[in-house]
């Protein structure tokens, strides 16, 4: 069976619905703007093959993928991506073959997927499907971005704090990166923590408060999770050991940021949290990303 995709800016409902899907082939359309998003993809789903169509002009994208698909192959068809007329397109060529199409849902903290078969002139929803864990916090950037690197936590008087968070976390099944430097930026953005429950990602500063770092931090937090850069799906937070001044406190907000105070760490020569901090952590990132399940690395088939 072979998958098309439509690529938009977004690559990772695209990489979740081909990981739960397993077609035999991966047929990615995309377009001038989207070009490096299939590229990434390439990474992740080996042996893919881009399709380059017109981002607009419906009877091109029609005629371009009439004549790429071999008529006597099945094929699904994956709408969730892409423009409006690379959709309408590729539904209307679903139609014509009586073939299956999907849809992802990516909102409430899960990834649900609606699969479509025709019957008759119509088509009828034949499951609705919450996706498992699919996808690691490396498959996420890897996504989005050319490359990265881990380095651990930072070597400066707040990185026994940055530790004691992460292993907070990781202690409570979430997966945790920490230092990321993503490539091809100049070593100019620094993440402390990649973040995943699920298939659900996000990013975080972990500063002791002191000084001007809170502002840093939210400008980094910021930068990283920029729409073009890390996704729309990327949740944002700042840890502190401090309150936040009211103004970043404000500034965090304006920029989508979760604030999230551990007023009761004090030992830095003890790289741990207190279990109730922990849990309020724990607790508060589930509320953001969902609460984590233990990853799949065998994707199974759907049933």
């Amino acid at each position: 069976m072979i998958l098309l995709s439509l690529l938009g800016e977004q690559p990772i409902p695209n990489l979740l619905v081909a990981r739960r899907l397993r077609p035999t082939a991966n047929w990615l359309a995309y377009t001038d703007r989207t070009k490096t998003v299939g590229e990434h993809l390439q990474k992740l789903l080996p042996g893919a093959r881009l399709l380059k169509v017109e981002p607009y002009a419906l009877e091109k994208i029609m005629a371009k993928m009439q004549a790429e698909l071999p008529p006597d192959q099945p094929a699904t068809f994956n709408l969730t991506g892409g423009t409006k007329p690379m959709m309408l397109a590729a539904y209307e060529l679903a139609r014509q073959r009586r073939a299956n199409f999907v849809y992802l849902e990516s909102e409430r903290r899960q990834s649900r997927l609606y699969e479509y078969a025709f019957t008759g002139e119509t088509p009828t929803l034949a499951r609705e499907t919450t996706l498992p864990a699919l996808i690691t916090a490396a498959d996420y950037l890897n996504a989005y971005l050319p490359g990265f690197r881990e380095e651990g936590p930072s070597s400066t008087e707040g990185g026994p704090f940055e530790q004691a968070v992460a292993t907070a976390l990781q202690k409570r099944g979430f997966e945790v990166l920490q230092g990321v430097r993503p490539q091809g930026v100049a070593d100019q953005i620094d993440i402390d923590l990649v973040i995943r429950a699920n298939n659900q990602v996000g990013i975080a500063e972990v500063k002791l408060g002191g000084g001007d770092s809170p502002k840093k931090a939210v400008d980094q937090l910021n930068t990283a999770g920029e729409q073009k850069y890390l996704g729309t799906y990327t949740a944002k937070f700042i840890t502190t050991a401090r309150a936040l001044r009211p103004e970043i406190r404000t500034l965090a907000q304006a920029l989508k940021i979760t604030s999230l105070v551990v007023d009761d760490y004090h030992d830095a020569t003890r790289p741990l949290l207190s279990k109730t901090s922990a849990d309020k952590l724990a607790a508060a990132l589930a509320a953001q990303l969902g609460s984590p399940n233990p990853p799949i690395t065998n994707y199974p088939l759907p049933q």
